[in-house]
Formats: C-alpha cells, structure tokens, sequence
C-alpha cells in the first residue's frame, strides 16, 4: 500500500505543483495530511467499528496442515510395513504441499491483521520452518521404503511399533491443540536401537537403507516433540522449553524479479504515453489530470496483471454516468454541509458496497475517483456540463492508453503467461541441475554463483505465481482442461520444487572419493537424461505420453540403484565406513524423489489439451 500511494501521490504532486516550488510545497505537504488522515480514520474503523481479521482462517489452515500431515504420517507407516496405498500417499502429498503453501500465505496475512498473531510471530515463524523439516523429512523417509520393504523391520527395529504409535500420538495432540483442545499426555521417550544381531549379515547397501530410514524416524521424533511443546506454548496449554532460533538470515545479494521488473516496465509505459500525450497533443482532454489518473490507475492496473483491462469498461462508463447524474441533477438542489456530506457518505458507501470483492479493486479506485473528479467540490461551487464531457473523455483516453500498454512488455493473456511461467520454471530447473558436477571445469565465479542463486529462487517462487493465475484460466475456451488438472499440474510443481531443494542438500554433503569415481558415469547419465527433459519441457508443456517419461526415467533410476547397490556391496573392507554408505544411499534417494515428481508432472501434463492454450483469439 505504501508503494502504491507513493507511485500516484508522486505524479499527482508533480503535475499538480508546476514550476512553482511553494505551489510544490504546499501540495505535497496537503497530501500528506489527507493521506494520514485516511490512513487513521480507516485504523480506527477498523480497530473500533469493524475489526477485521484473518486468524481464524489462519488457525483453520494450520490445523488443516497438522492434519494432512498426521494422515499421511500414517499412510507412510503403513507403506514401510508393506501395506496401504501408493495412490493414496501421492494424493495425501500433494495436500499437503497445498495446505503448507495456504498456511504460509495466511501467516503472512494474519500478522499484518491479527495483534494475537502478531505478537507470537516468532514462534508461528519457527513453527512454519519446523512444518517445513517435517515434510521434507518424510519425503526422505519415504525414498527408502523400497529396501526396506523386504527387511523384517519388527525384528531389526524391536521398538518401532511403539516407536510409530508415540509419534502418531504427538501429531494427534498438535492437532488437537491447535484447535483449541489441550493434550491428553506429554511427549513420551520410545527406543529405536537396532538389534546389533539382527543386521549382523545384511549387505552395506540394505544397512545403509535401514540406517537412513532409523534416522529419519529419529529426526521426526525430535521434529514431533519440538511441535508439540511449540504449539502448547501457542495454545497456552505450556511454555516451551526450547529457545527460538533466529530466522535464517537473508542472503546479501541482489536477485531481480522478473515478474517485478515487467510491471515496472508497463507502469513507465503507461506514465510516459500520458506524459507525451500531454506534450504534444494540444488541449487533450484533462490535460494535467490524465498524467495524474494515469499514475494512479496504472500502478492498480500494473500491481494486478491478472485483472484484464476489459475488465475496467463497464466500472468505468458506469461510475461516470452515476456521478454525472448526481452533479447534475442532485448536487445543485444541495445548500447546506449536512446534504452535502450526506450524499458523499451514501455515494461512498454505494461504491464501497457494489465493488467489494478484492478482485473489484480497479473498479472501486476508478468509481471513487471519477465522483471526485466530477463533482470538483468547492466552497464556491459551480456547475457546468464540460465537467463530465472532459472526465469522460479522459477516461476514454485512459483505457485507450492501458489497452495499448498492456501487451508491453509481453501478453497478458492468462494461458500465455501460465506458458511463459512454465517455461521459466524448467530453464531454472535446467540450469540448476546442469551445475550439478562433481568435477567442474573450474571454480564457481561470483557471477555462476549469483545465477544459481537465481534460479533457485526462481524454482522456489514460480509454483506460486502460477497458482495466482489459476483462477484467471477460462477453462471454458480452454478445451481439454478442467480447474482441477491445472491445480493438481501446479501442486505437482510445487513438489517437484520441493525435491529439487531436498537434492541440491543432499548434493553438498560429502562422499567417499572412490564411490563418487566409481559411479562418476552413472550420476553423468542421470543429469544429463534429466537436463535433456527439462530443456525440452521448456519449450512444450508436455513431451511425449506419460508412459514414455517413466520408462525412459525408471531406467535412469534403475541403472543408477543397482550400480550404487553393486558398488557399495562390492566395497572392501575398511575402506568404506557405514557413514559414507549412509550419505551416499541419501543421495540415491535424492536423485529418486526427484525422477518420481518429474514423472508425476508428466501425468497431470499429459492429461491437459495443450492445442488451445497457444491457439490466437480475439475476446
């Protein structure tokens, strides 16, 4: 909002002033008052008359979190043991990477309006992040299910049923705190040792699986514990004993966005064809005044990409027929303050009222402002028709300026950007794994360190932004293709985005030499493979049938698990330590998790008519 109202403010100050400075002055110091004045008035509503806030949304989406997350806990348990669906746990993961993106964007609503959320901000922080490990360790919990399927784990791990039902029990319990029930008992301590006999003949590769999978048991028992004492704290049903660890800090370099820079470039646009309209065009219609709407309106218009222009037209011509009536025929039968303020109060609340919806915003700005404009309120007040032939007009020229600008600097179409996004999502992709040497020609200069920075945050972010475009997709012209396979395409990127992060991790640990010598190739063939499919993804949606992509990828995936199986079996004695085994096989399942999220791209993919979304219309 503060960037906003700086962005026309500005404009108005500056054409509003002219040349004189104490004009200048004066003006900006008049709109400063006024702003303050709206801003307070607007605080006290709020705070007195209307208090609006998001916590119960925000608590809600947390314990909707809490809950997916137990469930597909479960479904995990159960496929370790051999039961339970596969199909399942795909739909239970990709709730949750839905639930976790809706609780981070409600956090960050709820601490702007909600003083209670406000003021345990550090511990909903820590709660957010420790959520976050929580997922990503299951999603390395589940890449060793295949080896450890085929163990008899009851007898290796003599304390895992007691050891999952505890933790079953906690999830339980941070649920039903964070709906407001307090806990039936405290976090209790359960062993998970191995039996020393029991693993005494299973090969390096076997023990490196059940070794990560214990491990990973034992970092969600303390991810679990630290849950449960976070929430008591929040609930109010404890105090938490741990100590909130800083958030990480943010890195100190400068990474553009590019969605960013192409608003910016379309707001300049549009100040800068009012700006030589002005100049060149003698007596246009509203003269300073359509540099100073321009501003305004462009800046709602550039902040919101997704709103179309079109959608202006009707908000537009109807605020300007509605004011010309009341400053027409209502306001000159008006003689005292009190009729005066009445009508403003009711033509306010009109527009406030009609115009409601977030979306509507554009359509809210223009309404309010065409009264003003219009109704020129004075102390010696006057009447005259030009008033609303010159608004009109200045409105025409407006739309006229944001219809031309708004293919600069690209298409606004929602398909079109969904494709643009796409695309830049898998040349980030693309580039992040082609970095991924273990031998670089050389080492990382500033500027390949800056650009892997960049795509990483590109990875991290674009999921997101397609998601905000998924509401402006008029599946009706694009045949082939429902709302629910374009949600399920963005939570599939999403959790590729998610594994991705998981491999470059577990792709800066260090491992044995000779391991990384010996399958030096293998490792080769998988980026390289992958590389190929991500560079070609950015260029198609979809490449080729479902079945093809997991065919060619299951391959990659296989040939590099039975090598890193043959080799870690094959090792001699002494010269490879059940440590380097365990963080090479957690690399192995890296490398898997993101092979199976790619292949699930594929399928929601594969699923959606691609033919209309680049096919040209006129609408």
């Amino acid at each position: 909002y503060f960037w906003q109202v700086a962005a026309f403010v500005t404009v108005i100050i500056c054409m509003d002033a002219g040349p004189d400075p104490i004009n200048a002055f004066n003006t900006a110091t008049l709109r400063a008052q006024e702003t303050g004045l709206g801003i307070l008035v607007y605080s006290l509503v709020a705070i007195f008359l209307w208090p609006s806030s998001s916590r119960a949304g925000f608590n809600a989406a947390a314990t909707d979190l809490a809950s997916i997350q137990r469930q597909l806990y479960q479904a995990y348990l159960g496929l370790m043991s051999g039961q339970g669906g596969e199909q399942e746990a795909r739909r239970l993961a990709a709730q949750q990477a839905q639930a976790k993106t809706r609780f981070d964007q409600l956090l960050d609503a709820a601490e702007t309006d909600s003083q209670e959320v406000w003021e345990s901000r550090r511990q909903w922080r820590r709660y957010q992040r420790q959520a976050m490990e929580l997922m990503q360790t299951m999603a390395r919990w589940r890449e060793s299910f295949a080896e450890v399927q085929t163990l008899d784990l009851q007898r290796m791990l003599p304390g895992i049923e007691a050891f999952g039902a505890e933790l079953d029990a906690r999830m339980v319990q941070i649920g039903n705190m964070l709906a407001g029930t307090a806990p039936g008992q405290v976090p209790l301590s359960v062993d998970l040792s191995l039996d020393n006999n029991a693993v005494g003949n299973l090969s390096h590769f076997q023990l490196a699986a059940l070794v990560v999978t214990r491990a990973n048991m034992l970092h969600m028992d303390q991810l679990t514990r630290s849950l449960f004492e976070g929430v008591s704290e929040l609930s109010g049903f404890g105090t938490a004993s741990a100590p909130i660890e800083a958030p990480r800090a943010p890195a100190a370099v400068f990474l553009p966005d590019l969605d960013r820079l192409a608003n910016v470039v379309r707001y300049m646009a549009i100040l800068w064809m009012a700006w030589l309209a002005l100049i060149y065009v003698n007596d246009i219609p509203g003269g300073a005044g359509l540099v100073s709407f321009a501003g305004g309106l462009g800046i709602a218009v550039a902040s919101l990409p997704q709103v179309p222009v079109s959608k202006l037209f009707k908000p537009v011509a109807t605020s300007v027929l509605f004011a010309a009536v009341l400053y027409i025929f209502v306001m000159p039968q008006l003689s005292s303050f009190a009729g005066l303020g009445l009508l403003i109060f009711a033509v306010t609340f009109v527009i406030g009222y009609l115009y409601a919806d977030p979306q509507q915003m554009i359509g809210r700005a223009a309404g309010l402002a065409t009264f003003v404009v219009i109704a020129s309120i004075s102390n010696e007040q006057s009447y005259n028709f030009l008033s609303v032939a010159n608004t009109a007009m200045t409105f025409i020229l407006l739309l006229l300026i944001l219809v031309i600008t708004a293919y600069i600097p690209v298409s606004p179409r929602p398909e079109r950007v969904f494709l643009r996004l796409l695309g830049r999502y898998f040349r980030s992709s693309e580039y992040l794994i082609s970095a991924m040497r273990w031998y670089p020609a050389h080492a990382a200069t500033r500027l390949e360190r800056w650009k892997e920075a960049f795509h990483e945050r590109e990875v991290a972010t674009l999921p997101s932004k397609l998601g905000s475009w998924l509401p402006h997709l008029d599946t009706r012209v694009l045949s082939g293709a429902t709302p629910e396979q374009a949600q399920a395409l963005v939570t599939s990127l999403q959790s590729l985005t998610y594994r991705m992060q998981l491999l470059l991790d577990e792709r800066d640990i260090p491992q044995a030499q000779f391991l990384v010598q010996e399958l030096l190739e293998e490792f080769r063939a998988w980026r390289l493979g992958v590389q190929g499919f991500f560079q070609r993804l950015a260029e198609e949606p979809v490449i080729g049938g479902q079945d093809m992509l997991r065919t060619r990828l299951d391959g990659l995936v296989v040939h590099l698990e039975s090598r890193i199986k043959d080799t870690l079996n094959k090792a001699p004695e002494g010269q490879l330590s059940n440590r380097e085994a365990e963080n090479f096989y957690r690399l192995l399942g890296a490398y898997r998790g993101v092979s199976e999220a790619l292949v699930e791209y594929g399928a929601n993919a594969a699923g959606i008519d691609w033919t209309p979304w680049r096919e040209e219309r006129f609408a």
